[in-house]
């Protein structure tokens, strides 16, 4: 009898270490209509219309930036800048070979129980809480990952092509919803 309480409380304690990850879905298929306008910005291609977006406004400066407008009451920022910086120098705080392996770890912390103060630190800083929705979509090299606050001015969908050390980051008030429209507008085919 012991040792089945040894077992089943090592076993318990096992699985409550373990991180689970959001889970990963496929990119949802592009969709560009007759009629709209690709965009490319460096290797994304980016398919809008006038229904969509208001205006489109491409920031000249040190990091490449597009402001997509929608009637004047949302805007959404996407910028294209190196991971280190996009992320806050992540990788590096949690000894990760890329981008795409510091987010993953990232990912998985949430549903931890056990979490060290470390872990979250950087949750906070990556305004990542307890109801937070955490997505991750994937088609061929390409991988986003989402962040979502109700109602937060910067919810955050990273994009990363291939093992790229610069990453996109587009940020704004958009919910789950909007997430699929923005995905099925991005292609780099």
């Amino acid at each position: 009898m012991i040792k089945q309480l040894l077992l089943l409380s090592l076993l318990t304690l096992s699985a409550c270490s373990l991180h689970a990850q959001p889970t990963v879905t496929n990119w949802p298929a592009f969709n560009c209509n007759n009629g709209d306008v690709t965009i490319t910005f460096v290797d994304l291609h980016i398919c809008t219309n006038t229904t969509t977006n208001s205006k489109v406004a491409v920031l000249a400066g040190v990091i490449p930036t597009m402001v997509f407008e929608q009637g004047g009451n949302r805007f959404d920022a996407l910028s294209y800048e190196s991971a280190d910086k996009a992320l806050s120098g992540l990788p590096a705080h949690l000894d990760a070979a890329n981008a795409r392996q510091a987010l993953d770890t990232l990912f998985s912390w949430p549903d931890s129980s056990n979490l060290t103060a470390k872990q979250q630190v950087l949750l906070q800083v990556f305004g990542i809480e307890a109801n937070t929705k955490l997505m991750q979509f994937n088609k061929h090299n390409m991988a986003a990952y989402i962040r979502l606050n109700k109602g937060a001015a910067d919810n955050t969908i990273f994009i990363i092509v291939g093992d790229s050390n610069n990453l996109y980051r587009l940020i704004g008030n958009f919910d789950e919803v909007d997430v699929q429209q923005w995905l099925r507008s991005i292609s780099i085919e």
